[in-house]
């Protein structure tokens, strides 16, 4: 619809003058008498219903449609070089085929294309339903033995378990927390040309702050014990990153010393790795961290996922060299989009341009170079370049922005409901757990008073069970009596 729409607007419209006296120019007869002037055609037209589909294609990408909007506006008629702003009502056109298509429909391409990956993954979902039943039971039954076991800080010296109590604590994390946000703000403060006051401040700062993160390291190890500390992957990273500071500090101290001659890139690199204590932060935000678990888990399926990626990059390289690989840029002939950082002519620049196309890097620019034949000078001009230069960057678009980016992030998005779904079914799980803790307790508490409840009955049925005044006892009044159930033979030896 739109497109025909605009091929009734705006066919044979986009035609202007090129040269140093175009805007005296007002009609193509003219353009074409004066010398140095040529009568050209914009590359992205509404002639035919082929180029207004390539218009609207780039224009539903969200690439390059403010100008190919201004050629629009600027249109007079056939032959008729554009005048500024001629005709602003035509902007309607642009903007509703963009808010439609553009923020619309291709939403909705992504949403099918979601949907249909959810779809795959729901029927692999039936066929490990079974297997999911088993490891649950298992993961219950796990649960139920761990909820009957002593913690493994019960058989603590009492100091140690105070330890572990600050350790473990949300207030011991708060101050550890407010501890790194005050290093990042002085590792903030740095600045070029600084004084050299200041300098030595931050060092001294910088001092303090590894010997803290050391004694939280050394506390935790007591705490938790060696081998529990360094199971937990992020009691790892910050191994690491207080390895990192103390080797940091020593070369620093060594090349200062002149000890020993240390390369200052080494140095430098140490500097820049203290912004790694950030990273502390992220195991005390439960959110971040379950997302970070969520990436984690999903990296086998993102893998595969990459290596279409890298398949689908080399096939296009390997065209886009053969096919483009010939095309220049010069005065005479500039380029819109290819220049010495983004070009064919050798596999490597065609890859790092291919993945500028792939993140909508000025893309409609690059495919309007390659629209165009090759060079006069070369032999063999190709006259199918205006067919194959759409078909190869709209198929690689397709494919790159629309298709497989949003299959990685489906991937994340059904990983991340996994991750929610496992959290919940946890929660139910203790849930479960607690339940079934507090009817054992209720049904130990309603047997122990029904065997009380036999037990007296037994013996006030029992005919051997005699009453006898019992003794006086010298804390009670000396009219208070009471009587007391002793058997036959009791009584007897009484």
């Amino acid at each position: 619809i739109f497109g025909i729409l605009g091929i009734q607007l705006f066919k044979g419209k986009f035609y202007y003058c090129e040269g140093p006296f175009a805007r005296n120019i007002i009609t193509r007869q003219q353009c074409e008498e004066m010398p140095d002037h040529r009568w050209k055609n914009q590359q992205y037209n509404f002639d035919n219903l082929g180029q207004a589909l390539l218009c609207l294609f780039v224009l539903s990408s969200r690439d390059g449609w403010v100008q190919m909007m201004y050629n629009g506006i600027d249109a007079v008629d056939v032959d008729i070089q554009p005048i500024r702003n001629y005709n602003t009502a035509r902007l309607l056109y642009f903007i509703s085929f963009l808010l439609l298509v553009g923020f619309f429909v291709l939403n909705m391409f992504v949403g099918v294309v979601v949907e249909n990956f959810h779809k795959c993954r729901a029927e692999q979902e039936r066929e490990e339903k079974t297997t999911c039943k088993v490891k649950r039971a298992l993961e219950l039954e796990r649960r139920r033995c761990r909820k009957h076991e002593l913690p493994y800080y019960a058989h603590f010296a009492p100091w140690r378990r105070r330890l572990h109590y600050i350790c473990s604590s949300k207030y011991f994390d708060l101050i550890i927390a407010a501890i790194i946000a005050l290093n990042v703000l002085t590792m903030s403060l740095e600045f070029y040309l600084m004084p050299p006051i200041l300098d030595r401040v931050l060092d001294y700062c910088n001092y303090v702050f590894t010997v803290v993160f050391i004694i939280e390291s050394i506390l935790k190890i007591i705490a938790l014990g060696p081998l529990r500390y360094f199971k937990d992957k992020w009691n790892q990273i910050d191994t690491i990153i207080v390895i990192l500071s103390i080797s940091g500090i020593v070369l620093e101290k060594m090349k200062n010393g002149h000890i020993f001659p240390i390369n200052p890139t080494i140095i430098r690199v140490m500097r820049v790795l203290r912004i790694a204590r950030v990273l502390k932060l992220l195991k005390m935000a439960k959110g971040i961290r379950a997302l970070l678990n969520t990436v984690i888990q999903a990296l086998p399926q993102i893998g595969n996922l990459s290596l279409l990626f890298f398949l689908l990059f080399f096939i296009y390289a390997a065209l886009g060299v053969e096919l483009f690989g010939k095309l220049e840029c010069s005065d005479e002939r500039p380029c819109f989009g290819l220049n010495k950082h983004a070009h064919f002519k050798n596999f490597g620049m065609s890859f790092l341009t291919l993945f500028r196309i792939a993140t909508g890097d000025n893309w409609n620019g690059i495919m309007k170079d390659a629209l165009r034949p090759d060079h006069p000078t070369q032999s063999g001009i190709n006259h199918f370049m205006s067919v194959i230069a759409p078909i190869y960057f709209v198929t690689f678009v397709l494919m790159a922005q629309f298709v497989l980016v949003n299959v990685v992030v489906a991937v994340l998005m059904k990983k991340l409901d996994e991750s929610n779904r496992m959290m919940a079914d946890d929660a139910e799980m203790d849930e479960e757990i607690d339940r079934e803790l507090e009817m054992v307790v209720h049904d130990k508490e309603y047997f122990e008073k029904s065997s009380l409840n036999d037990q007296q009955s037994e013996l006030l049925n029992n005919k051997d069970i005699y009453y006898c005044p019992s003794k006086k006892r010298s804390s009670l009044p000396p009219s208070f009596t009471f009587r007391s159930m002793i058997s036959i033979e009791e009584y007897s030896e009484k």
